[in-house]
């Protein structure tokens, strides 16, 4: 393995997996572990940004950059004081509200090659929106082919009103307050990851690659957050986390590769963590935490990414590989 691949995978997984017993004590004892998976979806980014900084010291100049990570440099503190005093934890949702702003104005501002180069450009927004709008598409298709399979059709239609439609729009109109946990991770896995792993294993590879190092880096998340701490059902979110991250990756690949842009696979997977927000009747719980898998979920779940998602493995701009970007790796390599 490549010296830049193990330096990414090791910060990449050696902090959440350490983070995962911090999730287990505090599931032993009651505390909120709400800050944990928000932390997680910094930590690719940093492992980007230290490949960067080998490579270039003046990285870190960059305004973008520096707050991001300074921003995962707090969260990372408030992720150890929640352990001992959790009345701060709610601190970690307003430190990435306050964070985004002053991100997203110096990179509006950024230099457009400098931008380019480390892929936070948008050359076609247009296109990008469409990515979501298609993402937005699949993603009720999908939902509503599992009611249909469970005979609870009905039960799909009911979120057609007034007060879905509401939460729909404030998804859209927030999506900027809240994009730094998903760059985070699409930074690394799209604009990093798979690409780099393209140059050196070919197209098919990495995309199963890819998807295998998205889903396991999941692994502590699957074993005390997500699930509901039943054996079956840690193995079925296991399971599920797998193949749906092989999968969706393979959509969010494509997209990056379509509109040249690492935004769109930042919206999509900004959608895919919030649109479930429509299917929710008690905002005061968790909806992500303690989840109970079981086969027949488990089964509609890995089929359904299969077909929905799948299917996208036969575009050009996967089979293509000069129709793939850069990682953002070599682009400052080449600099």
């Amino acid at each position: 393995m490549k010296k830049d691949l193990k330096i990414f995978i090791g910060i990449s997984f050696i902090i959440p997996y350490l983070m995962g017993f911090a999730i287990y004590y505090c599931k032993l004892h009651n505390i909120s572990t709400n800050i944990y998976p928000l932390f997680q979806m910094f930590i690719p980014f940093l492992g980007v940004i230290a490949l960067l900084y080998k490579e270039d010291k003046n990285i870190l100049k960059i305004a973008a950059l520096r707050i991001y990570f300074v921003a995962s440099l707090i969260l990372f503190v408030l992720s150890i004081i929640n352990i001992f005093y959790q009345e701060f934890s709610g601190l970690s949702e307003l430190v990435i509200l306050i964070s985004a702003i002053p991100m997203i104005i110096s990179i509006y501002k950024m230099d457009k090659n400098l931008k380019k180069k480390l892929a936070l450009d948008n050359p076609n927004k247009k296109l990008t929106l469409l990515m979501c709008l298609l993402f937005i598409i699949i993603y009720f298709l999908r939902t509503f082919l599992g009611y249909v399979l469970q005979g609870e059709a009905n039960e799909f239609f009911k979120i057609l009103n007034p007060k879905s439609l509401r939460i729909f729009i404030s998804i859209f109109i927030f999506s900027f307050l809240n994009i730094m946990p998903y760059i985070g991770e699409e930074y690394g896995w799209r604009a990093y990851l798979a690409p780099r792993l393209k140059e050196i294993y070919g197209f098919k590879k990495s995309i199963l690659l890819t998807g295998f190092i998205w889903g396991i880096w999941h692994l502590p998340l699957n074993l005390f957050y997500y699930s509901d701490g039943l054996l079956t059902s840690q193995i079925y979110s296991i399971l599920v986390q797998l193949v749906f991250c092989t999968f969706l990756g393979i959509f969010l690949t494509y997209a990056y590769n379509k509109t040249k842009s690492i935004w769109a696979p930042v919206m999509i997977h900004y959608l895919n963590n919030n649109l479930a927000l429509l299917f929710v009747t008690d905002f005061s719980k968790d909806i992500f935490s303690g989840q109970h898998y079981d086969l027949k979920g488990t089964l509609f779940s890995i089929v359904g990414s299969i077909i929905f998602f799948g299917i996208f493995i036969f575009s050009k701009y996967l089979k293509d590989e000069n129709l793939w970007e850069k990682s953002v790796y070599e682009k400052i390599k080449e600099s």
